[in-house]
């Protein structure tokens, strides 16, 4: 066995062993021997190239807390980097917060104090450390990681993803502003830009300490000033409990009222001495002073069409991520903002519970607003097949604990009443995706009034106060946040929009947040400086319009602009699906009506074509779904009683205007999150110049608990002669010159397998198996015993090698390429299934090519363990395996 450093946090364990079937010192056995010395070679090679320290990860700490020590075995600047600890601190259940029979445990509900030394949690449950030299406090019911190299820390507090790799557990994702940080803070500012949720990051060098929080300030912060002791907490109210501040100017409780205003002006808060850190700035705790961190440079110019293709990859790959994670809940207006993320949620819908609150007493009884709101998300949900729910609310919240708790929570009451039915009404094991701050990027002042005044504090003061703007405090207020907070370097963007975003946004809309944190955690997937910055770098004029928001909503699910926005229906003619240009070389039939008799696919809106054979395909405009009848092709298969279970290929086919055809197959699926069929990927090939062809593994409709079949087929079925035939007759119709086919883990199997009977195609395989009886044998038992019945088990791998095992049909010549992925942190397949393979497939070649260069195996740093890679890296796999294609077919016929 060896240990070798590795890009990440794992160490991996590659044994020397001999591929199967295989004789000691044959040719094979040696073939396996280089191939391990090409992987360490890579790996030496990766080391090298990322200029960065190898971390190594060993056993966890037996606490509470996941805790992984890691050792750097790399240099930086020419000195040894010390050692390196990343703590995940596992949150507790929120539910056990709503089970105490009082409302105590939700006081200042997920939130934190710092202070210089420790005090008394204030509330009884928190839990307390040090970070550096202070002492932080916080509510267990927030996501908390550290991470430190010597003097050197990050904490990140509060649900935080990197937009960079979106599949990035809390502790990959603290490892890496750790590393950022070890570059410089410049370094670190750029990646916490790409971070995006609800969170503050902090850290600290031994002598100075840092915190800034999300883009708009989600995750509310506010801090004690001089003279006061210096405190920062999540609420106001803590922070004056914690010093002892006194109300100030802005604390009577009609001061909203007599002034008409959203908030209070610049940072104020009620409490004299304790301010809001607004977004976009930084608070350095030992000097006390605050600082601007964004914009740093000047706006992109970006077209709505560009804005569009990279915001929907990063907002949907958010939202998939996220439902991976646990359970989401949405809510259903008639608004745009809504419907955005409605048709952002296609790929996910199945598991969100969408919601819409009915104010039903005071003055909101017969609020118009509310009533459209509700019939549109009851016409929608019924019409879209939602999982949607109601939460009325009958009363305002009465006097008593809860009530005395949100005063002390927010110190703006937004809706109470509705905070306190959240509590009751909705579960509350679901991470709440709100449908705010799409405002930033719609020039929300701009839209009122295109043409306004120099940005001074007079005119913010007459944004917020319809009564009594010219009060001097009011002025005085906005110019201690002008000049606090550099809200003079607008560096090319539009000091309207800054001021929206860290006022508007900032102050007044984290409020609602602060309200709602005794029900659910939230979560924003604009909530960003990355996708902030796209969304103003795109034209004004189309800003205002909201172009960017209809444009995703027609890419991500074109079907919900069938419902009016806000009341108003669409323009006549308007199409809700855009018809794909046929290229004057292909036949394209025209696409199905919305509902048809027959079957219909509810998940996907289409009507389902049904087909006897594969011959009588015909490929529709646009979208559509196919099923085809699968007929006994393996007469090793016949049952002693004649009969076979039947077995259907269910299909989904975008056709595009493209040359190229990509085919996915899915790997193994968790029957209690998907459904039957599964197409995956739909939402990361949505913008890749190809037409997609997704295939679902028939073998999951014979057991409701099988989740694995390899596309391998049953005894008398082989499926994957199928899949090959109809990729063949899709590749026919649509004239496409280049086949991808594709699948990670068992789809990556289907992939190769299939490829080799499509003359010319490319197999992209993302750390696949090569070898069904090389998995692990709980799932090949349970698939051998539902698909092989009245075979003996322990001859049925040998009677069907061809179709269970491919390292035979690779140790010969073929028609098609290769374009093998793997994970480097994935030491079983790199042991049982590429070391195999690649000895048979010869690929041993410097560089990991075959002789001839047919096939060659990529080895990156993607994930730890085994799994589907991130959607970025996937996306630019696919695109390189493309390009891999061209070269050879030019090769080919040249």
């Amino acid at each position: 066995m060896c240990l070798i450093g590795i890009p990440g946090r794992l160490r991996l364990r590659l044994r020397s062993r001999r591929p199967r079937q295989c004789k000691r010192g044959g040719r094979a056995d040696r073939r396996g021997q280089r191939v391990i010395a090409t992987i360490l070679g890579a790996l030496a090679r990766i080391s090298g190239e990322l200029g960065m320290p190898v971390l190594r990860r060993v056993s966890p700490s037996p606490s509470r807390h996941s805790s992984r020590v890691v050792t750097v075995d790399g240099a930086t600047g020419g000195s040894t980097m010390p050692t390196a600890v990343v703590r995940y601190h596992r949150p507790i259940d929120p539910l056990a917060m709503l089970d105490q029979g009082d409302a105590s445990p939700l006081l200042y509900a997920r939130g934190f104090l710092i202070t210089r030394t420790s005090v008394p949690v204030p509330v009884p449950h928190w839990r307390q450390l040090r970070l550096g030299t202070w002492s932080l406090s916080y509510d267990p019911r927030n996501v908390l990681v550290t991470a430190a190299a010597g003097e050197i820390w990050v904490a990140v507090l509060g649900r935080a993803l990197d937009l960079t790799d979106l599949g990035a557990d809390p502790e990959a994702t603290a490892r890496s502003l750790l590393a950022a940080r070890l570059a410089g803070r410049p370094r670190l500012q750029d990646a916490v830009d790409d971070l995006v949720g609800r969170f503050v990051v902090i850290d600290g060098d031994g002598a100075e300490t840092y915190l800034q929080t999300d883009a708009a300030g989600m995750r509310s912060t506010f801090v004690a000033e001089s003279p006061l002791p210096l405190v920062v907490a999540g609420h106001a109210a803590l922070a004056a409990e914690v010093t002892g501040a006194e109300r100030g100017p802005f604390g009577s409780g009609g001061w909203l009222a007599d002034h008409r205003a959203y908030c209070l002006p610049g940072r104020a808060t009620p409490y004299a001495g304790v301010v809001h850190l607004t977004p976009n700035t930084e608070l350095h705790l030992e000097k006390r002073t605050v600082r601007r961190v964004f914009p740093r440079g000047e706006p992109v110019p970006v077209t709505v069409d560009d804005a569009v293709g990279e915001l929907r990859e990063l907002l949907q790959h958010q939202l998939t991520e996220l439902a991976h994670r646990g359970p989401l809940m949405t809510s259903l207006t008639a608004g745009l903002d809504s419907r955005t993320t409605l048709a952002l949620t296609r790929p996910v819908h199945e598991s969100v519970r969408y919601f819409t609150y009915s104010l039903r007493y005071g003055e909101h009884l017969d609020n118009t607003g509310h009533a459209l709101d509700l019939t549109t998300a009851r016409d929608l949900a019924a019409g879209l097949g939602l999982d949607h729910q109601v939460v009325t609310v009958g009363q305002a919240i009465g006097d008593g604990d809860l009530k005395r708790v949100l005063e002390r929570n927010s110190t703006r009451a937004h809706n109470r009443s509705l905070a306190a039915a959240y509590v009751t009404e909705l579960p509350a094991d679901r991470l709440h995706v709100r449908s705010n701050l799409f405002e930033i990027g719609r020039a929300f002042y701009r839209a009122q009034k295109p043409d306004r005044p120099d940005l001074t504090p007079e005119v913010m003061a007459a944004i917020l106060c319809r009564r009594q703007p010219d009060d001097p405090a009011v002025v005085a207020e906005f110019a201690a946040f002008r000049d606090v907070t550099g809200l003079t370097e607008f560096a090319g963007y539009d000091p309207y929009d800054l001021f929206y975003w860290e006022h508007r946004s900032g102050v007044w809309l984290s409020a609602v947040y602060l309200e709602s944190d005794i029900a659910h955690d939230t979560f924003t997937i604009l909530n960003s400086r990355r996708i902030y910055r796209t969304l103003l770098g795109v034209p004004a004029a189309a800003r205002v319009r909201g172009d960017v928001y209809h444009g995703l909503i027609r890419a991500a699910w074109p079907e919900v602009l069938e419902w009016p926005l806000n009341g108003r229906t669409r323009r006549p003619g308007q199409s809700a699906v855009p018809a794909v240009p046929a290229r004057p070389d292909v036949a394209v039939a025209p696409a199905g009506p919305a509902v048809e008799a027959g079957p219909f696919d509810r998940r996907h809106r289409l009507p389902i074509h049904e087909h006897a054979d594969l011959a009588e395909l015909a490929v529709p405009a646009g979208t559509s779904r196919h099923r085809f009848a699968l007929a006994a092709n393996d007469e090793r298969g016949d049952r002693p009683d004649g009969t076979a279970a039947p077995l259907e290929l269910d299909a989904m086919l975008d056709a595009r205007d493209s040359e190229n055809l990509v085919v996915v197959f899915h790997g193994a699926t968790d029957r209690s999150k998907y459904e039957y069929p599964r197409f995956e990927w739909q939402s990361t090939l949505a913008e890749l110049d190809a037409s997609v062809l997704y295939l679902a593994d028939p073998i999951l409709t014979l057991d409701a608990e099988i989740t694995l079949g390899w596309y391998a087929g049953t005894a008398a079925v082989d499926v994957s002669r199928y899949c090959a035939e109809l990729t063949r007759q899709v590749a026919t119709r649509l004239a496409a010159r280049r086949v991808i086919m594709t699948g990670t883990s068992g789809g990556g199997f289907a992939a190769l397998a299939a490829s080799l009977r499509v003359p010319g195609s490319v197999a992209v395989p993302f750390a696949p198996q090569t070898s069904v009886t090389r998995y692990y044998q709980k799932h090949v038992a349970k698939y051998l015993a539902l698909a092989f019945p009245g075979h003996d088990p322990r001859t049925v791998a040998a009677t069907f090698a061809d179709r269970l095992d491919l390292t035979e049909h690779y140790a010969k010549a073929t028609d098609n390429y290769v374009y093998y992925v793997q994970n480097l942190r994935d030491p079983f397949h790199i042991r049982d299934h590429l070391i195999p393979w690649a000895a048979a497939a010869g690929v041993t070649e410097a560089g990991g090519r075959s002789a001839d260069g047919s096939r060659v195996v990529v080895l990156e740093d993607l994930r730890e363990g085994h799994g589907p890679p991130p959607r970025p890296q996937f996306l630019e796999h696919v695109r390189k395996a493309t390009e891999f294609l061209t070269q050879q077919l030019v090769g080919r016929t040249s």
